[in-house]
């Protein structure tokens, strides 16, 4: 490597009066063009990389947030009969409207579409126990995480058999579509295991086909259960977790990559709230203490 080094020695260019002056000034010129261009191309200080959008600043006026939310997930969203939210999440973010005198339009959606009515504008945020997730953070983008859970698998509470027997028993395992234990469940089958899914359209239908035996299992999470059992002894002793599946997992509010303005006034009011005394009450309000 040396000798080949050595082989390359720079020759300054010969001076040839008006010739040289010329060639230099041509690359001058080239160079400001150049710079000029490069300078206008890339965004400036504090730009966003992203189209602009709603949120991405201050709106003038009247703020009204379209909040979508599933509709059937207690604790944290339910829609009642008379068409009134109620949940920790609707709490949380009623709480969050109140600090900025926000307007807030309730927007109950398909969980499994949900992501997709955000990047639409269909929804300016999701507050409906939201996991943040790699996968979604490629869409969509999510504030400081506020709860964590874990994802488990439950059987009937008669049934003896293992965890491993229940992932490999050929029977159908029952999930919410659209939902984390959905893809813990496709993750599972290609990783080996020989089950049946059994998509449904929330959480307590799937707990509902564990009971009524369509399914044998269903993938949930602690965030779910936990509340739903306590409001329910009878229900609780009919079924038994048999074991977590994977990490523990958070959740957060999701908005649309611009709307920064938006993600950093949910920030501040969350860091606010998780640090008062109001944020406990919450919790045990809806049996997530």
């Amino acid at each position: 490597m040396e000798k080949l080094l050595n082989k390359w020695v720079y020759v300054p260019p010969k001076w040839d009066g008006g010739t040289m002056v010329g060639r230099y000034i041509a690359v001058l010129l080239l160079g400001l063009l150049l710079g000029a261009a490069v300078g206008y191309a890339i965004p400036k200080q504090g730009s966003c990389l992203f189209e602009r959008s709603k949120f991405s600043d201050a709106p003038s006026g009247e703020v009204t947030i379209i909040y979508g939310f599933d509709a059937n997930y207690p604790p944290f969203t339910v829609m009642q009969p008379n068409g009134t939210p109620v949940g920790f999440d609707v709490d949380l973010m009623n709480l969050i409207a109140e600090k900025y005198g926000w307007k807030i339009v309730y927007k109950p959606w398909d969980w499994s579409t949900i992501v997709t009515a955000l990047e639409n504008g269909d929804i300016d945020v999701i507050a409906s126990g939201m996991t943040f997730n790699a996968a979604r953070s490629q869409k969509i983008w999510f504030s400081v995480p506020y709860y964590s859970y874990v994802h488990q698998l439950v059987v009937r509470s008669e049934d003896k058999r293992s965890f491993d027997e229940i992932l490999n028993s050929n029977e159908y395992i029952a999930v919410q579509l659209g939902s984390t234990s959905d893809e813990w469940a496709d993750r599972l089958i290609k990783a080996g295991y020989k089950f049946k899914k059994l998509g449904l359209d929330s959480y307590v239908s799937a707990l509902e086909a564990l009971l009524d035996g369509r399914a044998s299992a269903v993938i949930t999470d602690s965030a779910f259960l936990g509340p739903y059992l306590k409001k329910d002894p009878d229900l609780a002793a009919k079924v038994k977790v048999l074991g977590s599946i994977g990490a523990p997992n958070v959740y957060a509010i999701a908005t649309r990559p611009q709307d920064k303005w938006l993600r950093d006034k949910i920030n501040e009011a969350l860091e606010e709230l998780m640090n008062s005394p109001k944020w406990n009450e919450l919790l045990k309000k809806w049996g997530l203490d």
